[in-house]
């Protein structure tokens, strides 16, 4: 079978809408069209399971139309949303960098249009523009120090604490 390139129309859109990301904001637009040639364009309907929650992850996705509800299994087998998702947001970033299973199970709650950029091809991307993996860690430096702000106000809030010291990772 042969491989399918993207045409230039569909990877010229596809910088455009990158360009508009916060994952991929500080790339440069060069540097973006090697991303957006390995993106995979996807369709799901209503209701589609895009990744499940423990099955191994190679891949991440950003979110070019539509809504995706992120999951996950609490204690008791119960099911809870983590959140609901929009166009130039992305999930399943993390496994870019690992190969653990997936944290969280995502699902389309709209008629939905995902780009999916798998983990060997950025890896090669990366090989090629090294600057990528740079604005990436920023990124992710920048979502990890949010979510290490929320649970210190939360730890801070919560009844009997009179205060909690603060950490720079």
């Amino acid at each position: 079978m042969e491989s399918v390139e993207p045409s230039t129309f569909t990877v010229l859109e596809n910088v455009i809408f990158l360009k508009k990301t916060s994952l991929f904001s500080q790339v440069k637009t060069a540097e973006l069209r090697a991303v957006a040639s390995i993106a995979e364009q996807l369709p799901f309907d209503p209701g589609d399971e895009v990744v499940k929650e423990s099955d191994m992850g190679d891949s991440a996705y950003i979110i070019k139309e539509g809504l995706i509800q992120i999951t996950k299994k609490a204690a008791g087998g119960a099911t809870v949303e983590l959140a609901q998702l929009a166009a130039g947001e992305c999930f399943g970033e993390m496994s870019l960098f690992d190969e653990e299973s997936r944290s969280a199970s995502a699902y389309a709650l709209t008629h939905c249009t995902v780009l999916r950029i798998g983990r060997d091809d950025l890896i090669d991307v990366i090989a090629e523009y090294p600057s990528i993996a740079v604005e990436l860690l920023k990124i992710f430096v920048k979502r990890l120090r949010k979510a290490n702000a929320r649970v210190e106000n939360h730890v801070s809030s919560a009844p009997g604490r009179k205060g909690t010291a603060s950490h720079e990772q």
